[in-house]
């Protein structure tokens, strides 16, 4: 058995093992220990039953009585076959007894074609008596009814609606969808804010029921998940036109591993948003569709037409080159305030060129890039990466990089990196180092890693007094810093060198106060 280990009111426990009982006595007597549990066997050991019958059953009488539970996850733990039905349908109804859980997800439940009837109307009965359940999800529990049994569950329902519904890899088809949709346009007060349908079987008719609901009840949809599915450009417009101006509160929205999509695709996308560009939303996510560069500037020209940035855009895995890469960020050199704030370039083919462009991006002081992520692309020489790390050192807003299989973790990099967030060549060169970066991909230099840390502080006057009086005074002081300085500025260097030794002295005595 593993226990996670209490963090505040951030409790949870997973079970791996239950040859100990120690689980059971963390939730017997309604015991404030535990907030979450993930119920868990890993995945190709169900024949094992590492989970006995008898456990299972003493674990679910335990989870129905316990009011501190408010998050549940079954992580393939339950044998769902014929033979052992009837402890797996009675752990679901002892489950269905606790009326506190707020989350519950079942991921891996392969077996419910079995016992499908049965499972499904313990679970729908869970849904619909739990007035407290925030969040349900199913993730592959493939099943023709599971789309049947979810929509009468809800609609049998009182209480506020879910804020979020997923059924992930379970089979979902444009019917489905349909018959959903349809459902929430006639019950629109019992529509959950998020939905996420990711991984099932359904194309551009589906869309088309997605859209048509959006377009009747505005802004109920925060987020919008739809990777893996079989949707191509028409759909994808048919979507981005009824966002366009019904659902101007979306927040995330997913349409990534689409490969119908393609450029055609992106662009559709792109010119329904830049009708309206601040209806874009906050995160955007067009993962391995195979973006080109029409599709790339099509979607620079929409975002740089907002009146603010988004958070975040991720396209992994798109074969993006030097190219693309220009196409989009051409867009915002006029004004690189408008940069999404996290920009996720991972598994692509950036090289010199495309490194290039994001440096001097990153160079401006106006651009707004918080996180930017370029890992696992390929190699490019020293002199590049080099351009692109010293870039850092002029920006006062990236907090996360992550460039990884740049060669950097040689020693030479390493250095250059440590001289940027910290350059003790001379007072003012210290001063004007990077304090904000803190973190660098997996940076194992432990020097780094402290300079990286003392940057998390927001007080960013304070971390470049430190960084001065540590490395210029308290670590190795440099008389010979003082002998050409004029005696005014001697006299404004001694009384700031002053306030930071008070500073480390206040800071210390409350340290050992508290």
């Amino acid at each position: 058995m593993e226990l996670a280990r209490p963090l505040g009111d951030c409790k949870s426990a997973d079970i791996t093992d239950t040859t100990s009982l120690d689980i059971l006595r963390l939730l017997d007597d309604d015991s404030p220990i535990i907030r979450r549990i993930t119920v868990m066997i890993p995945y190709g050991m169900l024949d094992a039953a590492l989970i006995s019958d008898e456990d299972l059953g003493r674990i679910g009488r335990a989870i129905a009585k316990n009011t501190n539970l408010t998050t549940l996850r079954l992580c393939c733990a339950i044998n769902l076959n014929k033979d052992s039905s009837r402890h797996a349908l009675h752990f679901l109804d002892m489950v269905g007894k606790n009326r506190h859980i707020r989350h519950f997800s079942l991921h891996g439940g392969y077996g419910f074609n079995a016992i499908e009837t049965e499972a499904f109307g313990h679970l729908s009965s869970f849904i619909k008596n739990n007035e407290n359940l925030e969040s349900f999800e199913i993730t592959h529990g493939a099943t023709p009814k599971v789309v049947g049994f979810l929509v009468d569950a809800l609609e049998r329902r009182s209480g506020h609606p879910l804020k979020k519904i997923t059924l992930n890899y379970s089979g979902v088809k444009d019917d489905d969808v349909k018959e959903m949709m349809s459902f929430f346009m006639n019950n629109p007060s019992k529509a959950p804010g998020r939905i996420c349908l990711d991984h099932n079987d359904f194309g551009d008719n589906g869309c088309f029921h997605i859209s048509k609901f959006v377009r009747k009840s505005g802004n109920i949809f925060k987020e919008i998940g739809l990777r893996g599915n079989k949707m191509g450009p028409c759909g994808l417009r048919c979507i981005a036109s009824a966002l366009t101006y019904h659902a101007t509160s979306l927040e995330r929205f997913s349409i990534g591993e689409n490969h119908k999509i393609g450029d055609p695709g992106v662009i559709a996308i792109a010119e329904a948003f830049a009708t309206y560009p601040n209806s874009i939303p906050s995160h955007l996510s067009i993962e391995e569709i195979n973006i080109g560069p029409e599709g790339m500037k099509s979607l620079g020209i929409a975002l740089a037409r907002r009146s603010y940035p988004i958070e975040s855009l991720h396209l992994k895995f798109n074969h993006i080159g030097d190219y693309e890469l220009m196409s989009l960020l051409e867009c915002f050199r006029s004004n690189p305030a408008l940069i999404p704030k996290t920009l996720d370039l991972t598994a692509n083919c950036l090289g010199h060129w495309g490194l290039v462009v994001i440096s001097d991006l990153l160079r401006n002081r106006c651009c707004s890039l918080e996180r930017l992520n370029m890992a696992n692309t390929d190699p490019v020489p020293y002199d590049t990466v080099s351009y692109a790390v010293n870039s850092v050192k002029f920006n006062s807003t990236l907090r996360e990089l992550n460039i990884d299989t740049c060669g950097l973790a040689d020693e030479k990099c390493l250095d250059l990196l440590s001289s940027v967030v910290c350059d003790t060549t001379s007072i003012q060169s210290t001063y004007l180092s990077n304090h904000t970066l803190v973190k660098f991909g997996n940076c194992s230099s432990r020097e780094i890693s402290l300079f990286l840390a003392v940057n998390s502080n927001p007080n960013k006057s304070l971390i470049a007094r430190h960084k001065v009086i540590y490395h210029h005074f308290a670590k190795n002081c440099r008389l010979d810093l003082f002998k050409d300085m004029q005696p005014a500025v001697l006299v404004e260097v001694l009384t700031y060198v002053y306030r930071g030794f008070a500073c480390c002295d206040k800071n210390e005595k409350e340290q050992k106060h508290a």
